[in-house]
Parts: C-alpha cells; structure tokens; sequence
C-alpha cells in the first residue's frame, strides 16, 4: 500500500512537471531584470511612543527566470532607504525595534494570468541591525509593453508578513527588461 502511494506520488509529480516544462517557451526571453522605485508602509511604526503608520520610500532590484508563458521564477532585492521604529513584537514588553536600512532577499514564485498581469508569492528573509526576520511576501504585477524587443513598464502590489515582526504593504513602479 505504502509503496503503491509513492509510485502515484511519484507519477503524478513528474506529470505535473512535464507539463509545466513542455509548455511553450515565452518567446526568445529567458529572463527579466527589473529596477523599481517603490514606497513602503508599515501599520506597527512607532513616532513619539505613539504607533502610527509610516511611509518609507525603498527600491527594489529583481531577476526572473521565466519557466514558460505562465510561471517565473526570481530572486527579489529590497532596501527601505530610510530608519524606522516598530514595536518590538518577539518580546512582550513594550520594546521598541529600529531598523537601519532593511534589506529582504526573497525567492518568489510568478503565476501569469495573462501577458499583462501576475501573481506572486515567496519568502525569504530581512536583515537590518544584526536583527533578522523571516519574510513571506503576496503579491501581484501589472507590465504595459513599452517596446517590442522586451522593455516593459512595471507595476507593483506587495504585502510582506515579516514573522514575529511587522507587517507591511509596498507599491512600486520600474522599467522591466527581458533578455
């Protein structure tokens, strides 16, 4: 029984990938670098010992490998070019966090619905101050074609659940290129 579950298993996830590979290759492009301007905002951000929102302006480097049509998978570079306070939420006392310029690098999953729109999903990790978090990340992506020899103008929604840490939402706009 046990071994007839495995076979199945096995058979089932090889089909599974055979299909994912056999798909037509996105045109000629094997990957995409994009560079974005983004903004971030924090719900748990700490101004005169009071929490409140916070708006950080942050940039974001990503490289994709594109599967196929329908799936890529990238490497996802972010750094909030600016300090902040949160609630130290690890520690139940009322501690505060600063983070120096946080920097998250995410392996992140595309799904495109169509040539336009994506959705994606990830993790990784935050590192700032010697203090780092886990980082799970939604999100989806809107590209308008700029030129026809792979430039795009790149749309971004990002929500990040930084484990025992802090929440937090980023959009962005960059010039995507395939290559």
């Amino acid at each position: 029984m046990r071994i007839t579950k495995s076979v199945l298993f096995l058979f089932f996830s090889l089909n599974f990938f055979s299909l994912l590979f056999a798909q037509k290759h996105h045109e000629k492009y094997h990957f995409g670098i994009s560079a974005l301007v983004t903004h971030t905002y924090i719900s748990q951000g700490i101004i005169d010992n009071e929490q409140k929102w916070l708006a950080a302006p942050s940039i974001a480097l990503n490289f994709n490998y594109i599967l196929n049509e329908k799936w890529l998978v990238g490497l996802h570079n972010d750094i909030i070019i600016e300090s902040f306070v949160v609630e130290d939420e690890t520690d139940h006392s009322m501690m505060f966090l600063e983070r120096e310029y946080p920097v998250s690098n995410l392996i992140l999953v595309t799904y495109k619905l169509n040539k336009s729109l994506g959705i994606a999903f990830g993790s990784g990790v935050e590192r700032a101050n010697g203090k780092h978090f886990k980082l799970i990340r939604l999100g989806g992506d809107y590209e308008v074609e700029l030129h026809s020899k792979g430039l795009g103008l790149i749309f971004t929604a990002n929500y990040d659940i930084l484990v025992n840490a802090y929440d937090s939402f980023n959009f962005g706009i960059g010039i995507n290129k395939l290559i």
